[in-house]
């Protein structure tokens, strides 16, 4: 488990606010979407990938299994480290993810438990299991769309 401190000093050495990629990440009506491809392309710093990593109880080990980055290779970036697109595409399917996630079940810590919790849509796996590809991303925000609407078959 993280020690509070080191999550707070990565915030802290990141140049943005996080709250500043957490209102760009959402869409509004009318949005087309590129804004989210544009802050893709320009590259997350590694900062907030921590910070969500905090907010969503995710270990480093896991963070670099669904970035596809080695764990050795995730400890040496620094905090203000700029994520390639494809790896900056991944942070902002998971803060689009724990969004859902909290409107969902109103509260981070039910949605962190139950990204853990074995699915039957999901063959027995966890959700989190399934987020290293996009189709995994897409796959648990239907069954999170479901459970919004009270189908849980």
């Amino acid at each position: 488990m993280k020690n509070p401190k080191e999550v707070n000093d990565f915030i802290h050495f990141a140049s943005e606010p996080a709250v500043a990629y957490l209102a760009a990440f959402q869409m509004t009506p009318g949005d087309t979407g590129l804004s989210v491809v544009h802050y893709a392309r320009a590259g997350i710093k590694t900062g907030y990938l921590l910070y969500l990593g905090d907010i969503l109880s995710l270990s480093l080990s896991d963070l670099s299994r669904l970035l596809h980055v080695s764990l050795r290779t995730l400890q040496r970036y620094g905090p203000d480290f700029i994520l390639d697109a494809d790896a900056s595409s991944k942070v902002i399917q998971l803060n689009m993810l724990q969004t859902k996630g909290l409107e969902v079940f109103g509260h981070q810590q039910k949605f962190n438990q139950w990204l853990r919790h074995a699915l039957p849509e999901l063959e027995g796996m966890a959700p989190l299991d399934v987020l290293d590809t996009p189709f995994g991303y897409q796959i648990v925000h239907q069954i999170l769309g479901r459970i919004e609407h009270g189908i849980f078959a």
